[in-house]
Formats: C-alpha cells, structure tokens, sequence
C-alpha cells in the first residue's frame, strides 16, 4: 500500500515537472527578444566599442544600439559622433510614414528590405517587424548597409520584407486613392515605397477614412498623451479607454506603438 502511495505520488511529481518545464518553454518562445540588427563585432577596421539601449519612447523596449570606433571630442564643442552607429526599433515606432520629413531616395535592399535615405549618413532599413537606422560617415555607408545582419547571423543574407501596422499602410495607400490631399511630392515618395512593398503589399489595405489635418491633429494628441495618457485624459474631460480609441487610429505615425 505504501509503495503504491510512493508511485502515485512521484507520478504526480514528475506530471507536475514536465507541465511547468513545458509552460516555461512556451513563454520564452512568447516573450523571445526581437531581433536586433549589427555589422559584427568588427566593421571596417573599427572595432564595437559600445552597445547599449536604442533611443525611443517606449521605456519597455528591448532594443538595441551599436556602436563602431571612436571619436574626439572637437576642442570648444561639446560632443562628437562615432564613425558608425546601428540603431534598432519595431517598424511601428519608426517608419517612413510616421516622420515628419520626406527622404532623399528610397531603394530595395538586399532582397526585400527597404532602404529609406534621409542623407547621405542616414538610412532606415525596414526589416521585417524592425527599422534599423545605420549612421555612417558617407564613404562607409555602402559597406554598413552590405554587412547588416542579424546578431549571431555569421554573413549577411537576403532581407526580410518590411512588414508596418495598418495606420501606416492606410496612409501610404492615400497615395493611390486621395492623392489630391497630398503634395505632389510626398504622393511620388509613397507611390515609391509602394512599388518597392510589392503589388500585393496594399492590396488588402483599406483606403484611409480620415482627412490628412484630422490625422495631424490625432498625432499632435498622441505626441502630448504619451508620457502619462491617464493625466491627459483628466485634463481633456475624456475616459482613457476614449483617448486610448484615438490614439490607436493613428498607431505606428507617432513614434510609439
């Protein structure tokens, strides 16, 4: 009778073991970083001299800086910039539709990344669900763009597609069906990354709802509410869950998700 206890008891044991090593399995595939973005411990003869926290403004947020050689310090300035630095952020945080200024150019990368110049040292590559922005002086950016790969990847491969959240691909679909709220210019720039995304990128897309000024206006409220929405809300006279359905309209055009 005892052995038999003894049996029963060391069964529920290891069912107990195995359910909870099971569980914990399962959240680490759920709560797996995202994937962070590099150029190696070794760019160019410029050696990774410090990784840290990527600006943004999400306090939660896991992602990644890295930055390559040195720099000196200018005599009578107060700072000075590394030869080269990858910032890494979700593609809803940072997209080409949630900055308020046009690029210079915009190209495919490597496969299906998306390359978004703003300068000559200043590029977001949309990744899959990441920008990744690569400052470079100018005669490194080519290299830095060729060697971006992710963390523990040996040798750059072909890029993912850059996947963005629907607030932003409704806007690049403004484009195509309210282009006359546009300016000419930034009607061309959208019709560009368009092509780039593929036929089949918008496809599924609603066109937008919203005027342009009442999604300015929405991003103008995101902006203010976003250090403390709670506090916002109080000083407006709206709920939080009312602030809160107007801010996700405009999810991924404010530089937080």
């Amino acid at each position: 009778m005892l052995a038999g206890r003894r049996i029963a008891l060391l069964t529920a044991l290891c069912a107990i073991l195995l359910a909870t090593f099971a569980g914990g399995w399962a959240g680490a595939a759920e709560d797996a970083a995202p994937e962070q973005y590099w150029l190696g411990p070794y760019f160019a003869g410029l050696r990774l001299t410090h990784t840290g926290e990527s600006p943004g403004l999400d306090p939660a947020s896991t992602d990644k800086a890295f930055s390559y050689g040195d720099c000196e310090l200018p005599e009578g300035e107060g700072g000075c910039s590394v030869p080269v630095d990858i910032q890494n952020v979700s593609s809803c945080a940072r997209n080409p539709m949630g900055l308020d200024r046009l690029p210079q150019k915009v190209f495919a990368l490597r496969g299906g990344g998306l390359a978004v110049q703003y300068e000559s040292t200043a590029v977001d590559v949309g990744i899959g669900d990441r920008t990744v922005t690569v400052y470079a002086e100018y005669e490194l950016m080519g290299a830095a763009l060729r060697e971006l790969r992710p963390v523990g990847e040996e040798e750059p491969q072909a890029l993912a597609p850059p996947t963005y959240p629907m607030p932003m691909l409704r806007e690049l679909k403004r484009a195509t069906t309210q282009p006359g709220e546009l300016a000419p210019v930034e009607v061309s720039v959208r019709l560009q990354i368009a092509e780039l995304l593929g036929p089949d990128a918008l496809a599924d897309v609603p066109p937008p709802t919203m005027s342009v000024a009442t999604v300015e206006r929405l991003r103008q409220i995101a902006f203010r509410a976003q250090f403390n929405p709670a506090r916002y809300a109080r000083q407006h006279k709206i709920s939080k869950a009312a602030l809160e359905r107007k801010l996700r309209r405009v999810r991924g055009l404010t530089g937080a998700c």
